[in-house]
C-alpha cells in the first residue's frame, strides 16, 4: 500500500492537461532555449492549435525535413500564376514541347491525326476535312463531297451532271409540231440520267439546280434529202426558251447541210459554256428549214455538266 510520503505536493505551480491558454502565455516568453529538443510532438497540440497568427511571419526551416504533399484542386485559383512568375522554358521542359495558342500561333512542324479524323467547327461534328491514310476528303454533314486519292485524282459526288440518249427513228420538222422554225426536241423520247439535283420537264429541257457555269453538248445525225440547195438546218442550245444568246447578245446558231443534197450532213454537234441562275434551263433547239431534212433519234446526244 502507498502511503503518504509515497506522493508529492501538488502547489499552485503545477501544470494540469489543458490548463495553459495563449493568455496564460506573454509575448516572445517561450523561446526554443526553453524546450528540450523534441519535448513539443505533434501529439501535445490539438487540431487546430497552432494557426497562422501563432508564427512568425519568417521561419527558419533549415536543417529541417519539408514534406510536401501533391497539389490537388483549388490549391491554385484560376489565372493565378501568370507567365511573368514562371521561369522561362519552364513550361516546355515539363511538357516536352511547345504548347499552341487555341487564340492563334504559328506552327512550324506537321499535326498528325490518326485515320479518319474530322477536322471541322464544333458545331458541326460530321462536317470538315477527313484525313483517311493518303486520301483527303471534305466532308458535309457524315458525307465525302469531295475526295482526292493518293494519285492526286479528284473525285465529287452530287455533282450536277446530265446526260440523255435519244430514242426512235427518222424523226421530220413535223414531228415536233411544225416545220421551218426553231423546234425543241421534245418528241424524242430523251432517256435522261441525272445527278446532283438536276430536273427535266417538256421530255428535252434541263434546269440546273445551283448558281454557275455550265458546259452543254448536243449532237446527232442529220440527212438531207432535198434535191435543191436550201435544205438546210442550224443547231444551237435554248437559254429559258430563248436563242441562248451569247456575250454581247449575239446568238449562236451553227449552219449544216446546205446545198448538200439527198445526202448525209457530217458532225451535227454544238456546245455551249454559260453562266446560269439556279432555276434557269436549257433545252436542244435545232432549226427545220422545211420538212425534207431529218435527223435520227436513236443516234442523238444531249449532255452536260456545272463546270464550277
Amino acid at each position: 500500500m502507498a502511503d503518504y510520503n509515497s506522493f508529492k505536493k501538488i502547489n499552485s505551480e503545477a501544470i494540469v492537461d489543458d490548463s495553459i491558454a495563449a493568455s496564460d502565455i506573454g509575448t516572445g516568453q517561450v523561446t526554443t532555449a526553453k524546450i528540450a529538443p523534441g519535448a513539443v510532438s505533434t501529439d501535445k497540440f490539438g487540431s487546430g492549435a497552432v494557426s497562422g497568427d501563432k508564427l512568425a511571419s519568417t521561419l527558419d526551416i533549415s536543417g529541417k525535413t519539408v514534406t510536401y504533399r501533391p497539389i490537388v484542386d483549388g490549391d491554385i485559383a484560376a489565372d493565378a500564376i501568370a507567365g511573368t512568375q514562371m521561369q522561362t522554358g519552364a513550361v516546355i521542359d515539363s511538357l516536352g514541347y511547345t504548347p499552341v495558342n487555341t487564340a492563334g500561333d504559328t506552327m512550324t512542324g506537321q499535326i498528325q491525326v490518326a485515320n479518319g479524323t474530322i477536322l471541322g467547327s464544333s458545331g458541326a461534328s460530321n462536317s470538315g476535312i477527313r484525313i483517311d491514310a493518303q486520301t483527303i476528303n471534305i466532308r458535309e454533314n457524315g458525307t465525302d463531297r469531295m475526295s482526292i486519292n493518293s494519285n492526286g485524282h479528284p473525285t465529287q459526288s452530287n455533282h450536277p451532271a446530265w446526260e440523255a440518249s435519244g430514242r426512235g427513228g427518222w424523226r421530220y420538222g413535223n414531228s415536233y409540231d411544225g416545220a421551218r422554225a426553231w423546234r425543241e426536241l421534245d418528241n424524242m423520247g430523251w432517256n435522261f440520267n441525272t445527278s446532283g439535283g438536276i430536273t427535266t420537264s417538256n421530255n428535252c429541257r434541263v434546269t440546273v439546280p445551283i448558281a454557275g457555269y455550265y458546259y452543254a453538248y448536243l449532237s446527232t445525225y442529220w440527212y438531207n434529202d432535198s434535191n435543191s440547195t436550201n435544205g438546210y438546218t442550224h443547231f444551237k442550245i435554248g437559254l429559258n426558251g430563248g436563242n441562248g444568246e451569247l456575250s454581247g447578245g449575239r446568238t449562236n446558231h451553227q449552219m449544216y447541210a446546205y446545198g448538200l443534197r439527198n445526202n448525209y450532213a457530217p458532225g451535227i454537234m454544238t456546245s455551249y459554256v454559260r453562266y446560269l441562275n439556279a432555276g434557269q434551263y436549257l433545252t436542244p433547239l435545232p432549226y427545220f428549214g422545211g420538212n425534207q431534212g431529218r435527223h435520227h433519234g436513236n443516234h442523238s446526244y444531249w449532255c452536260g455538266y456545272l463546270i464550277g
